[in-house]
């Protein structure tokens, strides 16, 4: 007996995406898959998002619902936000600045079919729809993470499904009941990044699977609200990675893996990054540290299965 298709959820957040929330909501209008909602959460932003959003949906005929927050609270707290709002078996979290093809939803869903899968993400183009830009991801030693197939052409070498560490949270799809078991997306990484790894991470803990489904297509047009590569963008990158491995690595791996890793990984590195956003992430973390050390009780509390520290030490 052939089961009947899950509510997907697609959850957007808003914060001043009028360049790309148009081509994203049209791309959603043409899935083939039924049924969906569409949920829009504005993070506080000062342009026309809202406004765009409204006229595009309507106009494209899509079923949606919006909702303005006073301020932007983060990734992590806008999409729980959505979440909440939503009815859907499969939350699809979806950053504005993508487009869907019309099978997405139908490749991604099938990934669900088995049971143990918690978390399924995709494959990734960058905007010329030839560049990989993620295939999967996974973790090193010291945090770092990295995404399978970034910056090669597509010549399908990426085209079978495996079990990654993590997937990227620009168009990550999640079972409602993994979403609730896991605690959500953690509040404590806003304004953004390393949301996705940690769900990913309590996931697997969890006993769930997380799936990179290539058969699932999305274009990702990449950091539109927080510039790539400036002195924020590294700042907040490794503030969060730093309090992922804090929140979620055992102190003895800790002591014998990430910070040996660490130490060599600023030696190959040298000056290739700006040096004074790392200083200030450290800087951060340890003025913060309590408030960590009391994510990381609370998180184990939830959870209650053993850590995992799947990573990978080459560099």
């Amino acid at each position: 007996m052939q089961r009947e298709s899950p509510l997907v959820s697609i959850i957007i957040v808003l914060y001043n995406s009028s360049e790309y929330i148009e081509p994203c909501l049209r791309s959603l209008a043409t899935l083939k898959y039924s049924p969906f909602e569409v949920i829009l959460v504005d993070n506080g932003s000062n342009d026309d998002s809202c406004t765009l959003a409204r006229k595009v949906a309507n106009d494209a005929g899509l079923e949606y619902m919006i909702r303005r927050l006073g301020a932007n609270g983060g990734f992590a707290k806008a999409n729980n936000y959505g979440f909440k709002l939503s009815g859907g078996d499969i939350a699809l979290l979806l950053n504005p600045d993508t487009e869907v093809f019309p099978d997405t939803l139908d490749k991604l869903t099938g990934a669900f079919e088995e049971d143990d899968v918690g978390v399924v993400g995709c494959k990734l183009y960058y905007p010329d729809q030839k560049i990989i830009q993620h295939a999967g991801g996974y973790v090193r030693d010291n945090g770092l993470t990295m995404h399978y197939g970034i910056g090669e052409e597509d010549a399908g070498q990426y085209e079978e499904p495996k079990d990654v560490t993590y997937v990227t949270g620009a168009a990550l799809a999640i079972r409602r009941s993994v979403f609730e078991r896991a605690g959500m997306l953690d509040p404590g990484y806003s304004p953004a990044y390393f949301e996705d790894v940690d769900i990913c991470l309590n996931a697997r803990r969890l006993g769930y699977r997380v799936a990179y489904a290539p058969e699932a297509r999305i274009i990702h047009h990449e950091s539109t609200t927080i510039r790539k590569f400036s002195k924020r963008y590294y700042y907040l990158y490794h503030r969060n990675r730093i309090r992922f491995m804090l929140k979620n690595f055992s102190f003895k791996f800790l002591k014998a893996k990430a910070l040996p890793m660490e130490k060599r990984w600023l030696v190959i590195t040298g000056t290739d990054e700006p040096i004074s956003p790392l200083i200030r992430a450290y800087l951060t973390n340890l003025v913060m540290l309590p408030l960590t050390l009391v994510s990381r009780r609370r998180n184990d509390r939830l959870i209650g299965k053993p850590r995992i520290e799947d990573t990978v030490s080459t560099l």
